[in-house]
């Protein structure tokens, strides 16, 4: 049996087959331009998904390098701001001392007066600082100048807000100052110096972490010097004896987790070098204080201590190990001496209570990791140590309070001045002690705040390589491959050009003949 093929027929294989090279061909040459393995939903329509998911990711990772870096100029702006305000206060030290000693004259002190006048001008045009067109000073009242001259003083217009700045999927931080805190005309304050964060516990809530800035839950991996790795899922973890359970099952005991001595940070032990790392391009070896190597046989976090609130135990206090039971100290306070029996107190807050029952007028703060005693009154007030236990030192708090105007002393020292009070311009120098101590925490705050940018972006660079290494296997096209494929389809399209025109002309001279 025989069957007969029309030209019509062998026609259309061969053009299909032309068409189908070219297209071929096409594809390879798009990939080969673009450099992309998928240029459309129908080259990959699985990886589509994934790639879009990367390119997201990437995009908020971008938006959050961004905020480091709008953060990064307020901190820098304000840190300058607070070192020139520190060399303004020196500048009236040295003024101060001057007219308050034998050297001062009346003719000196008038010449004084327009000298302070000119620093504290000097101070306005500081604190009035902008960047980007933003008053730093101002709080979130950005748009407002902070401080403004009304008649013969000086007040504040911003409010007393932090701006938060997200600088990760989940971490905040405060990138200002608020003006406010130079304006302490209605009280006079202590800062206390002992670090009273508590220790880590095996029950202490991971929410609780790093002053209450919590964790983020996910997996980790661990390497030790054998070579084995380990990959450890602590998202149900909900405690500290959580975690280290967990990493020491995880690596079947090759590693055992623990807490420091002193009970700032976790603890690993096993063959060294150990490497505690991310998994699936996570944070929570970063959350946990983690994230690091070590050449020994112990790998120590960094400080992921919880925030000390009113039910803190003393006991639990680093800073006052060896210094319980606590005993008296004496404030005084508004021309009357305070003796103040800390003997009973077990917790942060019954110091609290004890101390604000014994000194009316008076409040015992608690912040995340230190203490503050607040006056009612910009009166100053001093506190001492009462007895052999050092109460007061082992606390932090022995010292003078006093306020913080920094504008008011200025408007008191040039009426000082005016008047020739040469007591009154000596007893400046206390306030201004105070201010400058309160500038130089402000400067170490900013400092603190600095290194936290340059770690956060640190963490969101290596994040943005993982992603983008990610996205590249996704979508990426492998560069040797494309060019092997590329010559293989314009061979075979050149050679289904050469068959057809071959076949074609051959019909075309027969239908001549």
């Amino acid at each position: 049996m025989s069957f007969r093929i029309t030209d019509s027929y062998l026609s259309s294989i061969l053009v299909g087959d032309l068409n189908r090279s070219l297209g071929n061909m096409l594809k390879q040459q798009q990939m080969a331009a673009s450099m992309r393995r998928v240029n459309s939903f129908a080259d990959d329509p699985r990886a589509v998904g994934a790639i879009q998911r990367y390119k997201a990711l990437i995009a908020n990772n971008d938006e959050y390098s961004k905020n480091v870096i709008r953060s990064r100029i307020i901190v820098d702006g304000t840190d300058v701001a607070l070192q020139n305000i520190s060399e303004v206060l020196t500048d009236v030290r040295v003024i101060t001392m001057r007219e308050s000693s034998a050297l001062g004259t009346e003719t000196s002190m008038q010449t004084a007066v327009v000298e302070v006048e000119n620093l504290a001008n000097r101070l306005m045009d500081v604190l009035n600082t902008t960047v980007e067109g933003n008053y730093i000073f101002s709080g979130r009242a950005t748009s407002t100048p902070p401080f403004v001259r009304s008649g013969s003083t000086v007040v504040y217009q911003g409010d007393g807000d932090e701006i938060l700045s997200r600088t990760g999927p989940n971490s905040t931080m405060a990138v200002n100052i608020p003006g406010s805190v130079f304006m302490g005309s209605q009280s006079s304050s202590l800062g206390g110096r002992t670090d009273i964060a508590p220790r880590l516990q095996p029950t202490t809530l991971l929410a609780d972490l790093d002053l209450g800035q919590g964790w983020q839950p996910g997996s980790i991996t661990v390497t030790d010097g054998t070579g084995s790795a380990w990959e450890v899922d602590l998202s149900s973890a909900l405690t500290i004896a959580d975690v280290t359970a967990a990493i020491t099952a995880g690596t079947g005991g090759a590693v055992v987790g623990g807490i420091s001595t002193d009970g700032t940070a976790l603890t690993f032990a096993g063959t060294g070098p150990l490497t505690v790392a991310e998994a699936g391009g996570g944070t929570t070896a970063a959350s946990l204080g983690i994230n690091a190597t070590t050449t020994a046989s112990v790998l120590s976090g960094r400080d992921i201590r919880p925030a000390a609130d009113l039910t803190t135990n003393l006991a639990d206090i680093e800073a006052l190990a060896g210094k319980l039971p606590l005993g008296t100290i004496d404030v005084t306070w508004q021309g009357t001496v305070y003796n103040v029996d800390l003997s009973a107190a077990a917790t942060l807050g019954d110091l609290k209570s004890t101390f604000e029952a014994a000194v009316p007028g008076m409040e015992f703060l608690v912040h995340d990791s230190g203490f503050e005693i607040v006056g009612s009154s910009p009166e100053l007030f001093s506190i001492a140590n009462a007895d052999a236990t050092n109460t007061a030192t082992a606390l932090g708090i022995a010292g003078d309070g006093s306020p913080t105007r920094l504008f008011g002393m200025l408007e008191d020292l040039q009426t000082a001045l005016t008047n020739g009070d040469k007591d009154a311009i000596h007893g400046a120098i206390n306030e201004l002690t105070s201010i400058s101590n309160m500038v130089s925490r402000l400067l170490m705050k900013t400092g603190g705040r600095q290194t936290d940018l340059d770690w956060a972006e640190g963490i969101l660079n290596q994040r943005n390589e993982r992603l983008q290494g990610n996205l590249s296997l996704e979508w990426d096209a492998d560069v040797a491959q494309v060019s092997v494929d590329l010559s293989r389809a314009e061979t075979s399209y050149q050679a289904s050009l050469l068959v057809t025109s071959k076949l074609y002309q051959t019909n075309l001279m027969q239908y001549l003949r």
